[in-house]
C-alpha cells in the first residue's frame, strides 16, 4: 500500500515540472495568489488559542465517596470495596487504584489512550448505581468526575481582609462577611465572563446559628435545654399551603412559622409557667462558623480562594484581562478587601510562549547570516527569507483549520520545523545558482534547478515526516502531546515544500532580474570577500584521508554499533527531562491529631520562617472545599504550603529551611516535596515514586497490625539502604461494649449503640431556613470530653421480668475506652487492599526490586508487586526502539521508491547507528539523560540527517547514468553538494541554539531535545561527507561505470 502510494505521487511530479515553467511565465499570479494565502495566514495567527499544553481528553474519571462521621476502615468495607469491586467491570480499564480516609474516598481509574472517555464515564455512573444496592441505605451516592486537561486552574484568586495582620488572628465576623460576598458575589460575577468555565472555591467555612443559653437566667426560672429545645421545634414548622376560592379568584394561602432570619429567632416568644418572654432573653444568637476543618491561607492571611479554571477554546490574554477589569471594579466598591492572585500558570505561559517566539525570531536571523555567508550576496537569503516567512505564516492557517493551538509542543515543533523548512529553500536556490554558474539563462536555470530537485526533496521531506507519524502512536499522553509537533512538522514541511517549488523560483527569477538593470547594495556580491574555496579544500582533505585510510575509517564505522549499544545501556534513563522550577508544594503529615487551629499555627510559623526566601507563598490547612480537588485529599491534620522564590536557585535553601525546622520542632511530621500541579504535571506524573513496592497481607481476612508493618519497613530500610516514604499512622480511641456486663445490668445492645450515636452527634437541635441558604441552629455548652460523656449519659435497662421496672446506668459501666492505632489511609487496587512503601532516587532499581522481595518472602504473611516511575520509564524506552525501527521500516520504504534500488538505502540508513552513538555519547558527557524529549531529539535527528546522505547519492547515481567514473562521480557529487549540505546542517542547527540558552518551561523541556539534535546532526554532516560516499564506493567498486 505505501509503495503505491508513492509511486502515485512520483505519477505526479511530471506535472509539477510542467507547472514550474508555467508559474515562471505568470509572476504576478503567483505572488497575489501567496500574498493572499500569506494575508489569511496572518489573520488566522491573531485567531489561534494559546496555552501552556494541548487541549486533550486525559482517560482518567475519578469517583468521590463520601460518609460523615465514618472511619477510614467502616468506609472501605461498607462503600469504597463494593463500588470498586463493580468498577472492575468497566472496559478499557487499565488501572484502578482507591484511597480511603476518615470521611472521604477515591477512586481513580485510568482508560488505554484512546477509549472514548464519554462512553466510559457512562459506563462508569451504571456500575455507581448498580453499586448502590449493596451500600448502606443511608449512603451518599458517589460523584463520578471526568478528568480534563481543562480542569488545572490558570491560576488561583485570594480574597482576604485588608485590615488582617499576617499571622494573626482574624476578625471571626468580618471574615463571615467576606465569605458571603465570595459565595453570593464575586464567584457568580467571575462564572458569568465569558472566558471562565468555573471558579472553584475554598476556605469558606460552614455556618450555624449559635444559641448561648444563659444558665443562671434560665435556672431561675426552672427551664432545661429540653425546654430550649422544644420552644425552637414549636416555633420553627411549615404545615403546607391550601388553595381557597373567593368568587371569581383563587388564593394560595401558606401557613408557617418558619425561622428565616436570626433575629426571628431572637423574638420567639414563649410561655413559661405563666411568664411570657423572649429567646434573646434568655439567650444570646449569633451567626458562627461551623466545625472547621480547614483553611486557606495566603500570604500570611485567612483566606477564600478561587481556583479559575479556563473555557478550553478561549484566550488566555482575554482571561487575564477580563479577571482583572472584574477584580479592579471589586476592589473599589470593596475597599475593606484585598484581591491577589497565586500560583500564576499565565505568567509561566506568557513568559515560555515569548521566549519561544523570540528563539524562533533569533533562530531565523542565525539562518539568514548562514545563508549570507555561503552564498555571498544578499539576494539569495532575502529569496529564502521571503518563503521561509510565507511558509511560516501560512502554516498558521493549518493550525487554525485543524483546531491546534500556540503552545508549548507545537510552537516548539515549529522551532524544529524552521530549520528543517529552509532547507528546501536552500537546496533550491543553490541547484539554480550552479546551473546559473553553468551558464544557464535566468529563466532556463530557474525551471531547470527547480525541476531537478522535485524529487530528492518530496523524498527528503517524507523521510522526515516518516520519524514523526510513529511518534503519534506512543501509548498514553505522550502520543497525544507529540501529536502537535508531529502536526507542526509535517504541515510546515509540506507548506515549504510547495513553496520552494512554486513561489521560490518566481521570487529568484524577479529578484536576480533586478540586478541586471542597476546595482546597488542589493544586488551587492560577496562572493570575492567570503570566499568558499576553503570549504572545497577542507572537503579535498578529509576525502582524500578517507579513502587513504579505507580500513580505519569501515572500522571506526563499525564500531559506532557496539558503542551506540553501550551507550544505551550506560545512560541514565527517565521518562521526562528535568525542569529547574522557581515554585515548590510541601506537603505536612503531622501524625498528631490536632485541631486545626494548632496546625494552623504551625503552618503560620513555617511561612514566617520563609518569608524572607519567597516572594509568594499561600497554604492550605487541613481538609478543602474543592469540587475538582481530586488529585490530593487534606485531612484536618495535614497541610499543603506553596512557596514561589525569585529563581530557581532559590528551592534548594528553601527545602533546607523546612527540613532543618521541621527536623528540630516537629520530628514526628512527615515532609514531602513535590512540583506544583501544573497542567504538565498532571499530564506527565514527574513526581512518581521510582520504585513503589505494594505489601498484601497473604491473610486477607487480618488487618495488619501498625507495630508489624513498622517492623518490617525498617528491615526493607536495613537490606536495600534507601529510607522509603513511611507508612503514616493514626492514633484513635475504641469503645468497646462489655457484653458481659450488658448480661449482669440487663442492657439491649441496640440501646447502647443508639445511645452513643445520640451522644457524640452533632449538637444541631433544628434548622434556619434563610431565603438562599439553610442554615443548622445548634445550642452550646453541649461539647463534652469522652470520659464526661460516658459518665453522665444513661442507658435504659430492659423492663424487669418480675416488677416490669426499667433503671437507668450509666454508659462507663458499660463501655471501655481502648487506645489504638491504625492506617491513616487505605490504599488498594485491583488486587484488593495494600501498604505502598515508596523510594525516590532510587539508582539501580532492579537491585532494590530483589532486595525487598528477598525480605518480603522472608515473612510468611506478606506478598509483594511492583511499579513505579521505573517501569513506565522501561516500557516508554521499549516503545520508542519500535518506533525507531518502524520509523527506519518507513524511511527504507521511501528511498527504495526514489532510488528503486533495495541496496542504496541501506547505504543511507547505516549512517543512522553511527549518529545515533555520539548522540548519546553528548547527552551523557553534559550530564542529560535519556528522556521522551532526548530520545525524540535523536529519533528525528535520525530523519534529518539522512537527507543529506540522499542528496548526495542522488547526485552521484545522476553523474554516473552520465557515464562518470565511480570516483570522479563520488568527488564531483561532493563539490556540487558540498554547500547545500553544509548549509542545511548548519540552518538546522542555529533554529536549536537559542533553546540551550533560555530557561522557561518549554526550552528546559526541549533542551535534552537540542543537545541530541545538534550532537546527532554535526556528526551526521561528517558522516554523510566523508563515510557514506566510501561505503558507496565500497559497494560499487566492481561496477566501475556500469549502473546499478
Amino acid at each position: 500500500m505505501i509503495i503505491n502510494s508513492l509511486f502515485f505521487i512520483l505519477h505526479f511530479l511530471s506535472f509539477f515540472i510542467f507547472m514550474v515553467k508555467f508559474l515562471i511565465n505568470r509572476p504576478i499570479a503567483v505572488l497575489m495568489a501567496f500574498t493572499a494565502c500569506f494575508i489569511i495566514g496572518l489573520v488566522t495567527y491573531f485567531s489561534l488559542p494559546i496555552s501552556l499544553l494541548p487541549d486533550i481528553d486525559i482517560p482518567q474519571i475519578t469517583i468521590q465517596v463520601s460518609a460523615e462521621n465514618a472511619s477510614a476502615r467502616e468506609l472501605e468495607n461498607t462503600m469504597v470495596a463494593p463500588v470498586r469491586r463493580q468498577l472492575m467491570q468497566v472496559s478499557g480499564l487499565s488501572e484502578l487504584k482507591s484511597e480511603t480516609r476518615d470521611g472521604s474516598g477515591i477512586i481513580r481509574l485510568s482508560f488505554e489512550f484512546g477509549t472514548n472517555t464519554d462512553l466510559s464515564f457512562i459506563e462508569v455512573n451504571e456500575k455507581i448505581d448498580a453499586a448502590m444496592n449493596s451500600l448502606p441505605k443511608d449512603a451518599v451516592r458517589p460523584k463520578a468526575i471526568k478528568a480534563s486537561a481543562t480542569d488545572i486552574p490558570v491560576f488561583y484568586l485570594n480574597l482576604t481582609l485588608k485590615d488582617d495582620v499576617p499571622y494573626a488572628d482574624t476578625h471571626d465576623q468580618a471574615f463571615l462577611n467576606l465569605c458571603e460576598l465570595a459565595e453570593n458575589v464575586v464567584k457568580r460575577r467571575i462564572e458569568q465572563l465569558p472566558q471562565v468555565a468555573m471558579a472553584d472555591m475554598t476556605g469558606v467555612p460552614g455556618r450555624m446559628l449559635r444559641i448561648v443559653p444563659d444558665r443562671d437566667r434560665m435556672e431561675s426560672i426552672d427551664m432545661g435545654i429540653a425546654d430550649l429545645e422544644s420552644i425552637l421545634e414549636a416555633n420553627n414548622v411549615e404545615p403546607g399551603s391550601m388553595l381557597v376560592r373567593d368568587g371569581y379568584y383563587e388564593y394560595n394561602i401558606r401557613i408557617a412559622s418558619l425561622l428565616r432570619t436570626p433575629e426571628d429567632v431572637e423574638n420567639i416568644y414563649f410561655n413559661h409557667e405563666g411568664r411570657v418572654m423572649q429567646l434573646k432573653d434568655i439567650c444570646s444568637v449569633g451567626l458562627v462558623t461551623r466545625g472547621e476543618m480547614g483553611r486557606s491561607l495566603a500570604g500570611g492571611k485567612r483566606a477564600v480562594t478561587l481556583a479559575i479554571i479556563k473555557q478550553s477554546e478561549e484566550n488566555m490574554d482575554n482571561l487575564k484581562r477580563e479577571l482583572k477589569e472584574t477584580t479592579d471594579y471589586f476592589a473599589r466598591i470593596y475597599p475593606d478587601i484585598e484581591f491577589s492572585v497565586s500560583r500564576n500558570q499565565t505568567e509561566l505561559l506568557d513568559y515560555t510562549i515569548s521566549n519561544l517566539q523570540q528563539n524562533f525570531t533569533l533562530g531565523f536571523l542565525f539562518i539568514f547570516v548562514v545563508a549570507v555567508f555561503f552564498i555571498g550576496d544578499v539576494r539569495s537569503p532575502l529569496v529564502i527569507g521571503i518563503t521561509m516567512i510565507t511558509s511560516v505564516v501560512i502554516t498558521f492557517f493549518f493550525f487554525y483549520i485543524c483546531r491546534i493551538s500556540l503552545n508549548v509542543i507545537s510552537l516548539s515543533g515549529l522551532i524544529l520545523a524552521v530549520g528543517m523548512m529552509i532547507d528546501n529553500a536552500i537546496i533550491v536556490t543553490e541547484n539554480v545558482s550552479q546551473y546559473r554558474e553553468r551558464g544557464y539563462s535566468l529563466r532556463r536555470a530557474a525551471v531547470a534547478g527547480t525541476s531537478e530537485m522535485i524529487t530528492p526533496m518530496l523524498s527528503s521531506s517524507l523521510t522526515t515526516i516518516a520519524v514523526f507519524v510513529p511518534l503519534v502512536f506512543m501509548s498514553g499522553i505522550a502520543g497525544a502531546i507529540f501529536m502537535d509537533e508531529a502536526f507542526s512538522i509535517t504541515s510546515g514541511l509540506m507548506v515549504s515544500y510547495f513553496t520552494g517549488i512554486m513561489l521560490l523560483p518566481v521570487l529568484y527569477v524577479l529578484f536576480y532580474r533586478m540586478g541586471i538593470r542597476k546595482k546597488n547594495w542589493f544586488t551587492a556580491s560577496f562572493k570575492n570577500l567570503l570566499k568558499n574555496e576553503w570549504l572545497v579544500k577542507f572537503y579535498d582533505v578529509g576525502i582524500d584521508w578517507v579513502f587513504a585510510h579505507k580500513r580505519i575509517s569501515l572500522a571506526g564505522a563499525l564500531l559506532s554499533l557496539p558503542l551506540c549499544v553501550l551507550m544505551f545501556w550506560v545512560i541514565d534513563k527517565e521518562r521526562m527531562p528535568e525542569i529547574d522550577q522557581n515554585e515548590l508544594v510541601v506537603d505536612v503529615e503531622w501524625n498528631e491529631n490536632i485541631h486545626v487551629d494548632e496546625n494552623n499555627r504551625r503552618v503560620n510559623g513555617l511561612l514566617r520562617k520563609a518569608d524572607s526566601l519567597v516572594v509568594e507563598h499561600t497554604a492550605y490547612v487541613g481538609m478543602q472545599d474543592y469540587v475538582l480537588g481530586t488529585d490530593k485529599e487534606l485531612s484536618a491534620a495535614e497541610a499543603e504550603l506553596y512557596f514561589k522564590t525569585e529563581k530557581p536557585e532559590g528551592i534548594a535553601p528553601l527545602k533546607a529551611m523546612v527540613e532543618e525546622e521541621m527536623r528540630t520542632r516537629y520530628p514526628g511530621a512527615t515532609v514531602t516535596f513535590s512540583p506544583p500541579m501544573t497542567i504538565f504535571e498532571k499530564l506527565f506524573v514527574t513526581g512518581e515514586a521510582d520504585v513503589v513496592a505494594q505489601l498484601q497481607a497473604a491473610d486477607k481476612s487480618v488487618t495488619p497490625r501498625p507495630g508489624e508493618l513498622k517492623a518490617l519497613e525498617a528491615d526493607i530500610a536495613r537490606a536495600t539502604g534507601y529510607a522509603p516514604e513511611g507508612t503514616a499512622f493514626r492514633s484513635q480511641m475504641n469503645l468497646v461494649v462489655d457484653r458481659d456486663r450488658l448480661l449482669l445490668y440487663n442492657v439491649d445492645y441496640n440501646e447502647v449503640a443508639r445511645v452513643l450515636r445520640t451522644a457524640f452527634q452533632d449538637n444541631q437541635v433544628s434548622t434556619l431556613r434563610s431565603y438562599q441558604q439553610y442554615l443548622p441552629i445548634g445550642i452550646a455548652g453541649r461539647e463534652m470530653t469522652v470520659n464526661r460523656v460516658l459518665a453522665e449519659t444513661l442507658v435504659e435497662t430492659r423492663a424487669d421480668a418480675k416488677t416490669g421496672e426499667k433503671h437507668y446506668i450509666p454508659l462507663r459501666e458499660l463501655v471501655k475506652v481502648v487506645p489504638d492505632e491504625d492506617l491513616k489511609q487505605i490504599t488498594a487496587g485491583r488486587n484488593g487492599e495494600y501498604i505502598p512503601i515508596s523510594f525516590y532516587g532510587v539508582k539501580d532499581a532492579p537491585r532494590l526490586v530483589e532486595e525487598v522481595r528477598d525480605v518480603v518472602n522472608g515473612e510468611d504473611n506478606w506478598d509483594v508487586s511492583f511499579s513505579g516511575s521505573f517501569f513506565s520509564n522501561r516500557k516508554m524506552m521499549g516503545e520508542l526502539t519500535v518506533i525507531l525501527f518502524i520509523s527506519i521500516l518507513l524511511m527504507y520504504f521511501i528511498l527504495c521508491a526514489q532510488f528503486e534500488s533495495f541496496l542504496q538505502p541501506l547505504i543511507v540508513l547505516a549512517e543512522i547507528p553511527i549518529d545515533t552513538a555520539f548522540g548519546l555519547v553528548l547527552l551523557w558527557a553534559l550530564g542529560h539523560s535519556l528522556n521522551l524529549m532526548s530520545a525524540i531529539g535523536i529519533i528525528v535527528s535520525c530523519g534529518i540527517v539522512v537527507n543529506d546522505s540522499i542528496l548526495k547519492l542522488d547526485s552521484i547515481n545522476e553523474l554516473r547514468r552520465e557515464g562518470m567514473p565511480l570516483l570522479e562521480a563520488i568527488h564531483t557529487a561532493g563539490h556540487r553538494r558540498l554547500r547545500a549540505i553544509i548549509m542545511t546542517t548548519l540552518t538546522t542547527v542555529f533554529a536549536m541554539v537559542p533553546l540551550l540558552f533560555t530557561s522557561d518551561m518549554g526550552s528546559e523541556l526541549q533542551r535534552p531535545l537540542s543537545i541530541a539534535m545538534i550532537g546527532t546532526m554535526m556528526v551526521g554532516l561528517v558522516v554523510s561527507l566523508f563515510v557514506i560516499p566510501l561505503i558507496y564506493w565500497f559497494i560499487y567498486r566492481k561496477h566501475d561505470v556500469s549502473k546499478d
